[in-house]
């Protein structure tokens, strides 16, 4: 048994690393293929997972279907808008990050993107370096972002933060597979991984290939080390299992200077070399891109072109004014990014002058000028794109007065990974570290001031942002002063002089270091030999294993581990295996927990008995260590696909619930749902004697809106009314129901008359301020609203058809009356 546990164990001190950024994946959901395709290039270039949608759907199913490390989100995709699509994962509660991209940056919609649940917005054009350092922001406030120093296997050196591969300070160039699957077993030195999981980590479910292709992977690596002049063989195949770091040879171990830690940043070679992880895929350089995107302009441009001629001869279908919009928001979007910043300034213009309202004769020839100058502008030649965009790098903030020393750091920041601004002030500084964004902070210390005063930003900074590290440069060492900044919570205390190398590096090891693990393994068994040997087994791939050796503890620490997969040996002392087992089931929490049972000598009555009371397998003693790790992993994959299986069959039966209860074209509740809905309170509202009220809306003159603009247009106003109504109410406990063509209803649990004329008023203000134009009306500019309300506490001696009759002809009364009122109709 202990043979088999030597056997998958690496040996301790093979590999030093201090924090890592583990390659994370990133759902981008955008239409435009150029804007798309730039982004995927430079996430790529940062070692991030791209996985692509092209609309909201497909995004909705990628989020059901897999767990993402941030979503980066267009908020104008086709058939499930931005917007809604982050309100659907937020309802489902995904915590997922959303970073949203955005062409319109009025207050307005951003305030309205972060209300959808939307962590952090982004304003098209954008300059990719803010994307990803909007994206390492929000990674890092999820607690997944980590110090990236070197990672150093005997002469071997990786440097993450600048993608960089040297064997005895000589350059290993590697393509972009090959550098990470070297980071993969470089940073799990005790891992053994098997085909599917090498897979998982360096592939997207787009473009997964078979198993063949990590055994040539690998085989290609072991080859681009070898003439690099690598001699010793780094990688191991554990056959049966898959491939693993190699322990380093005892001359290497001895050998290793500094302890084995490597600084990434030290010396002058290391700030002057190159990353060398320069190559890009096939057809994917930004000469490439950009120039697939200007073959795109004439044809976005001759759709535009188009409607604004069809506008001029007074015939523009509302279906190609839909497109022609489309197609200047993703101008707007894509030119500003690819180096024409008037030629997108042009576009928004064009874009919100081909909205749903119609134009004016002096609007339509403003569109033309926009137009003529767009074409003007791209016929000029686009700022050049910069290629070290992709590379990573850190956010800091300074708050100093010494002007040489600001200068000389923010000069070296770029060949240390890191980006710092500065901040001339207090205010500033807080402000600044308001957004978000940045991930340290470096004080100098005012030396004229008094202690208390020059310690004044550290304790401002600290009591507003306690987790965010904060390095106090000084140029007096002095105890009391060291001890008055640990008291404040600061992170580092370094004393001048010191070089930009020890700065960045001291900046970077106070970056929090996390590592989510694959899955939770709990052990329970009295024997200690056996717990440490199957602890051994399973945490070379990726398992947190916890052990426990008292049985009558066993509930306390279920609910604490949580685990995804329980081990229990069949004896023990005061609770046997079976009666764990049985104790598992029978909650609903826990009770579908995969349970391995391991007996010492298991007899065909043991074997039948584990099975009668719930376990999934059993394994006997000793302990084959490839078994154990097979059926052990082979259990969490079965168990984790038969909760996303059941998770997709829940996610299927609300969506069907909704189709059936959920108005296709408004999005709001249906009649039939309307009806159940009134019924249920009618009956609730009985026994408790509650009130219950009933409104009954439709919008003015929009009948003669669908007649003048067409079925598109009228429809698309419908569902800003419906949309604009559903915002009026709580929708946890009220209901809008579209019950007619162009009607509404509302129903309103606990509410008297009063309270229902208070949501009447808002529902007013707030369709006015849609500024819907009404057409071949006296009464105004724009559409406005009537309503008839009823009311009443439900009794034995009243009914529902008495209450729709008394809210139908409060309407009815109110459209006589010219519309734009209300009318309130009691019931005795």
């Amino acid at each position: 048994m202990l043979a088999s546990a030597r056997l998958l164990s690496l040996g301790i001190g093979s590999i030093y690393y201090s924090g890592y950024a583990p390659p994370m994946k990133i759902l981008l959901v955008e239409d435009d293929p150029s804007t798309r395709e730039l982004l995927v290039f430079h996430l790529t270039a940062a070692r991030y997972t791209v996985e692509q949608a092209a609309d909201g759907i497909i995004a909705q199913e990628l989020a059901a279907l897999w767990s993402y490390d941030l979503i980066l989100l267009d908020i104008n995709v086709p058939r499930l808008d931005g917007l809604s699509l982050c309100r659907h994962l937020r309802e489902q509660e995904v915590s997922t990050p959303i970073l949203m991209l955005t062409a319109q940056a009025g207050d307005a919609d951003v305030i309205t993107g972060l209300d959808a649940g939307a962590d952090d917005y982004v304003t098209k054009p954008f300059e990719v370096s803010q994307v990803l350092a909007r994206i390492r922001a929000l990674l890092r406030r999820g607690a997944r972002a980590a110090t990236i120093p070197s990672l150093v296997w005997g002469h071997l050196c990786l440097n993450p933060t600048l993608a960089q591969v040297t064997y005895s300070g000589q350059a290993v160039p590697l393509t972009p597979k090959e550098y990470s699957l070297l980071e993969l077993f470089l940073h799990h030195p005790q891992r053994v991984f098997s085909r599917s999981a090498i897979l998982d980590h360096l592939w997207t479910i787009d473009d997964s290939p078979t198993e063949g292709a990590v055994t040539n992977l690998v085989k290609d690596l072991r080859n681009r080390l070898k003439r690099s002049g690598v001699v010793e063989s780094v990688i191991q195949t554990v056959y049966g299992l898959g491939y693993r770091l190699r322990d380093l040879p005892p001359s290497l171990v001895l050998g290793t200077a500094n302890n084995g830690f490597h600084e990434p940043s030290g010396g002058a070679q290391a700030e002057t070399q190159e990353p060398v992880l320069v190559t890009a895929p096939k057809g994917k350089t930004l000469e490439a891109i950009a120039a697939r995107f200007q073959a795109s302009i004439q044809q976005r441009l001759a759709v535009v072109e188009a409607a604004v001629r069809s506008l001029q001869a007074g015939n523009l279908p509302p279906q190609q004014r839909t497109v022609a919009q489309d197609e200047a928001h993703r101008l707007a979007g894509g030119l500003g990014t690819f180096g024409y910043d008037e030629g997108s300034t042009y576009a928004r213009q064009i874009e919100q002058l081909l909205g749903d309202r119609p134009l004016q004769t002096t609007e339509v020839d403003q569109l033309s000028r926009h137009l003529l100058d767009l074409k003007q502008t791209l016929a000029l030649t686009p700022k050049p794109l910069s290629a070290e965009i992709g590379q990573a790098c850190h956010l800091g903030v300074i708050l100093s007065v010494e002007l040489e020393l600001i200068n000389q750091l923010q000069d070296d920041a770029v060949s240390h990974g890191w980006h710092l601004d500065r901040a001339t002030d207090l205010g500033e500084l807080l402000q600044t570290l308001a957004q978000g964004r940045a991930e340290a902070v470096v004080l100098t210390l005012d030396q004229s001031a008094p202690l208390a005063g020059k310690l004044a930003p550290l304790r401002e900074v600290k009591q507003r942002f306690p987790q965010l590290p904060v390095l106090v440069l000084t140029c007096r060492d002095s105890l009391e002063e060291r001890v008055q900044v640990a008291r404040l919570q600061g992170d580092r205390y370094l004393v001048a002089p010191a070089t930009p190398s020890q700065i960045f590096d001291t900046l970077s090891h106070l970056l929090p270091e996390t590592q989510a693990p694959e899955a939770r393994v709990m052990v329970v068994d009295n024997d200690p030999v056996t717990r440490g040997a199957i602890t051994e087994l399973l945490t070379p791939w990726g398992l947190q294993v916890t052990e426990l050796g008292d049985s009558s503890q066993f509930w306390e620490m279920l609910r604490q581990v949580q685990p995804d997969l329980l081990l229990l040996a069949l004896e023990m002392p005061t609770f046997s295996g079976i009666d764990l087992c049985q104790v598992v089931r029978q909650d609903s929490r826990f009770g579908n927990l995969p349970i391995l049972m391991v007996a010492a000598h298991p007899d065909t009555v043991t074997v039948r008995q584990v099975f009668e009371m719930g376990a999934d397998d059993l394994i006997g003693k000793p302990i084959v260590g490839p078994e154990l790790v097979t059926r052990v992993l082979s259990r969490i994959e079965r168990s984790r696909l038969r909760q996303k299986i059941e998770q997709m069959r829940r996610r299927q039966a609300l969506y069907w619930t909704q189709q059936e209860t959920t108005d296709p074209l408004t999005q709001v509740a249906n009649g039939l749902h309307f009806d159940a809905f009134l019924q249920q309170q009618w009956e609730r509202h009985c026994q408790d004697q509650a009130p219950l009220s009933l409104i009954l809306c439709s919008p003015d003159s929009l009948r003669t809106y669908y007649q003048i603009y067409g079925q598109q247009a009228g429809d698309a106003a419908l569902r800003r009314i419906a949309r604009t109504l559903h915002c009026t109410i709580n929708p946890n406990i009220d209901l809008v129901a579209r019950c007619g063509d162009d009607e509404f209803a509302i129903v309103l649990p606990n509410t008297n008359l009063d309270g229902a004329l208070r949501v009447v008023a808002r529902m007013q203000q707030a369709v006015t301020d849609l500024k819907i134009p009404q057409p071949a009306s006296d009464e105004g500019d724009y559409i406005t609203l009537s309503l008839g309300i009823g009311g009443t506490t439900p009794t034995g001696s009243l009914s529902i058809d008495l209450l729709l009759k008394t809210a139908d002809q409060a309407l009815k009364d109110a459209k006589g009356r010219g519309g734009n009122t209300f009318c309130l109709y009691p019931m005795c």
